[in-house]
């Protein structure tokens, strides 16, 4: 056979689309080659680690997870076969050249004879190719079906006919067998699948080897036997754990076993159960029990494995996104603490610009700020001014109209409307003063111009009594009320009533 080293230009034209060559059926095998060649195995690893999440929700949702060739080998061979299929469906479903050359490379890495077989088609002879893998004696059946899939696979993806279409065929007819062998398909009816009478006879039939042996098994899966010859059968089973040093009673109670499997541990006998004899059916029982629950610990730690390698893997690419992230943070807050730096200084900057441009102008500045407060101040003293002005205008026309200040108003609202306002009154003899306190308890009453000042500050209204009061006390509380900026109103009649109608109108002219 010529091992002629491939030419760079024709490994290329064959590696081109050869994963899309796979059909779904026989993507499976696939995986098995892979997973079974442990000299790539590195490589995979170093390829899952570029998208380990994404591979791993690829693999997840393929409907081959669970497929016999990849759940019954070991621990390892499970997992390396779903990181295998994660990345293949990830790669076919988008397309991704770099992943396809990198799972070419392994292909290449990985069976480097086939490669060389198809490469060099014209010098391959096939029957010589087919002895020498045969006269291998240190390969496995596995490893030599895994590369005759691979040669086969090659040989589909090279234009040159380097074997017949019959002998393709052939193969993968032998395949399509294989895939069903290992389907996943009972090699015995369960319990479920026998007929309605059957299964009342072999229901029979285990109450009578539990009742005749003594046989019962309790909810946390610990089995009493009392026949001396079963139990000896049994202690053996049981014994044989312990040369291990696994104490099989703690591994096997947490395990969840039923009435059904023992059914089916029945049902597992090779011909009719029913033509079982009571001591074989026992003897099967006390085997099935340890096998069957021994099966299913290895399935828990399988799956336990996994779940923990999954969270392994979830917490160090949450680390890895974790420094990924804190190394970010720090590159910003470096750039922000720069950017502050460089603001600080343009501010600075500004600030000692602005002085300078405004040197020049300083004096007509403050002498304009001066002058406009000036004129603030006596706008305001003339609007004071005004409103004085006003409210003394009302106060001569009511004067001029106290007839028609008599108009009807009922009295008793007008009170109650004012009683709870917060007002003061200048001015008015004592006595008439005492009758307005009355009526207005919550008012403030000035007579005398000696009055503090202070008693005004919750006031927002002021009225004067011009009858009865001096110079002295109007120019003191009119100076605090325009200071104050308080709305003025005046009060002629000595009348209350009147006098509080002449309140309230002056108190809804303000509110409007």
């Amino acid at each position: 056979m010529n091992k002629k080293t491939p030419q760079p230009k024709q490994k290329a034209s064959t590696k081109k689309g050869l994963i899309y060559t796979i059909l779904d059926e026989h993507l499976i095998f696939f995986v098995e080659a892979m997973a079974v060649n442990k000299t790539i195995h590195q490589d995979i690893e170093e390829l899952y680690k570029t998208k380990s999440r994404l591979f791993k929700e690829y693999a997840a949702k393929s409907e081959l997870s669970r497929h016999p060739l990849i759940i019954n080998g070991s621990i390892q061979h499970e997992e390396i076969s779903l990181k295998i299929l994660g990345i293949l469906h990830h790669t076919r479903e988008n397309s991704i050249n770099k992943q396809v050359e990198a799972i070419h490379e392994i292909i290449y890495k990985g069976w480097p004879r086939a490669c060389r077989n198809v490469l060099n088609f014209r010098n391959t002879d096939i029957e010589a190719y087919i002895r020498e893998l045969k006269n291998e004696s240190k390969r496995n059946y596995a490893a030599n079906s895994s590369e005759l899939f691979i040669f086969f696979l090659l040989c589909s993806n090279s234009k040159m006919p380097i074997v017949s279409p019959a002998w393709m065929l052939s193969y993968f007819t032998a395949l399509s067998l294989r895939a069903y062998v290992y389907s996943g398909e009972s090699h015995f009816d369960s319990f479920k699948e026998k007929d309605k009478s059957t299964q009342a006879e072999i229901l029979k039939l285990k109450e009578s080897v539990f009742k005749e042996y003594g046989i019962s098994i309790s909810s946390d899966n610990q089995i009493t036997i009392r026949n001396n010859e079963l139990l000896s059968h049994f202690k053996f089973l049981y014994r044989l754990a312990f040369v291990e040093n696994v104490e099989v009673y703690s591994m096997f109670r947490d395990i969840e076993f039923s009435e059904n499997d023992i059914y089916d541990i029945l049902c597992s006998s090779p011909g009719d159960v029913l033509s079982l004899s009571s001591e074989e059916a026992a003897k099967r029982v006390i085997m099935g029990y340890v096998v069957k629950l021994m099966a299913k610990s290895i399935s828990s730690a399988k799956m336990h494995h996994f779940q923990q390698s999954a969270e392994l893997a979830e917490i160090r690419n949450e680390a890895k996104a974790l420094d990924s992230l804190t190394l970010e943070n720090k590159k910003l807050k470096s750039e922000n603490r720069l950017h502050l730096n460089s603001i600080s200084d343009l501010k600075e900057k500004l600030r000692l610009a602005s002085i300078e441009a405004e040197k020049p102008h300083l004096e007509r500045i403050r002498e304009l700020e001066k002058l406009i407060a000036k004129q603030r101040e006596a706008l305001l003293l003339q609007q004071e001014k005004d409103r004085e002005l006003a409210a003394l205008r009302e106060f001569f026309f009511s004067l001029e109209n106290r007839d028609s200040n008599l108009a009807s108003t009922n009295d008793t609202e007008t009170v109650m409307d004012l009683k709870d306002t917060v007002a003061a009154i200048i001015g008015g003899n004592p006595k008439w003063s005492a009758k307005m306190k009355e009526l207005l308890p919550n008012w403030v009453f000035i007579t005398s111009k000696g009055f503090d000042k202070r008693s005004l500050d919750n006031v927002q209204t002021v009225f004067f009594v011009p009858n009865s009061m001096s110079h002295s006390l109007y120019y003191k509380a009119v100076a605090i009320a325009r200071n104050k900026n308080m709305d003025i109103g005046f009060i002629y009649s000595q009348n209350e009533q009147l006098a509080l109608k002449e309140i309230a109108k002056t108190l809804a002219r303000a509110g409007s």
